[in-house]
């Protein structure tokens, strides 16, 4: 939970009655370099995978664009964890 309360730390809960989204295609991680870049890294039962290709990186950067238009908020996301976490404690 600390680490989601980081203020450089982005994380969005998809409530269930979005149904189908772009993100069920599997997950992934974006960061931002020191300079400004982007890497992403994409994560199967096998292994992970680091995405660094502009145009690679740039479908993924749309994708959580699109799957963040769908979630709740940063504030509401940290809440509704945070109720989950008081609920199985």
């Amino acid at each position: 939970m600390a680490c989601a309360e980081r203020p450089h730390v982005s994380i969005h809960v998809l409530p269930l009655h979005v149904g189908l989204h772009i993100g069920l295609s599997g997950p992934f991680t974006l960061a931002r370099g020191g300079e400004g870049g982007w890497v992403a890294s994409m994560e199967c039962q096998l292994t992970t995978s680091v995405i660094d290709g502009d145009a690679e990186v740039a479908t993924l950067l749309s994708r959580w664009e699109m799957i963040r238009s769908e979630a709740l908020s940063r504030r509401q996301s940290l809440e509704l964890l945070k109720e989950v976490v008081t609920s199985w404690t």
